[in-house]
């Protein structure tokens, strides 16, 4: 059971993501963004936290669309998504069966450098 007080963009939360999907996708997000009765709740807090310096990011907020560095995008039809996104944490999926370990590598010889004295041949390398 949906409860009264949860928004669309709960439930679909791509169509919001300026990353995915496409400028017909996002006008509808913003139509939908219009009708929802919690728009001037969800305006307020996006003006807070762009007050504080966290605003939304590539992402419909309030009906309003924000490009990767938190501008407001005016044209939907012209916004183009970057390729990658630095900022934002990498994910790695795996298809297969997890890589078994190998060997695990020689340790490292210790060297020791005393001041004042000659180095010495450690017997390792050319």
């Amino acid at each position: 059971m949906r409860s009264a007080h949860r928004p669309p963009c709960a439930d679909g939360p791509d169509d919001w993501d300026l990353d995915v999907g496409n400028p017909e996708s996002w006008r509808a997000a913003v139509r939908i963004c219009s009708g929802c009765p919690l728009l001037t709740e969800c305006s307020q807090l996006a003006q807070t936290l762009i007050t504080r310096g966290d605003g939304p990011r590539a992402m419909i907020w309030a009906g309003v669309a924000y490009d990767s560095a938190g501008k407001i995008v005016e044209n939907l039809d012209r916004h183009r998504t970057a390729p990658i996104d630095h900022k934002r944490p990498l994910r790695i999926i795996r298809t297969g069966a997890r890589p078994v370990c190998a060997e695990p590598a020689p340790p490292t010889p210790r060297r020791r450098i005393v001041l004042g004295h000659r180095l010495r041949p450690t017997g390792i390398g050319a």
